[in-house]
């Protein structure tokens, strides 16, 4: 999109929801392009999403093994032990009560990004709601918080 002239390489942010939150996370380990981005309901840690989300063979079948006979691979897929690459601005979001990707990834990668690394980062948890947010209100505040995050860190060009 950018060598096509479609996407200003300068404006680029990045955002996605389940595994795409977990794209998310994975992506602003490995590069710094983006300026901003939202991740919502991401895993983390692959480990601990097998030791606590409601469909555990998920991450057997997508790992093709269990924790200790696929430790490496599991350390390879989990954006936790890169979190020191990461200087995007993130905005994280989560249901409280989420039991596909559980609420304490969005809180680990908050605590790594806000209390030891100092990445500009806002962690906002939805109460009483789970993997999607399946509240009107909800749907609409996040949509909120997004917007208002991506015109902190990639505003519009008021120019044009």
């Amino acid at each position: 999109m950018v060598e096509r002239g479609i996407a200003d390489p300068d404006r680029l942010a990045v955002g996605g929801w389940s595994n795409g939150g977990y794209l998310t996370n994975c992506v602003v380990a490995a590069t710094d392009r983006f300026k901003a981005a939202s991740s919502g309901a991401g895993v983390v840690d692959m480990t601990i999403q097998w030791a606590i989300e409601d469909t555990p063979g998920h991450v057997v079948n997508y790992m093709e093994g269990l924790p200790w006979e696929k430790t490496q691979a599991m350390i390879d897929a989990s954006p936790l032990y890169d979190l020191d690459k990461i200087t995007t601005p993130m905005l994280i979001h989560v249901g409280e009560g989420d039991e596909r990707v559980p609420a304490a990834h969005a809180h680990a990668l908050y605590r790594g990004l806000a209390d030891y690394l100092d990445v500009p980062c806002q962690l906002v948890v939805y109460p009483n709601t789970g993997h999607g947010l399946s509240s009107r209100t909800y749907r609409e505040a996040k949509l909120k918080w997004d917007f208002a995050w991506l015109e902190h860190y990639v505003p519009m060009d008021t120019e044009e």
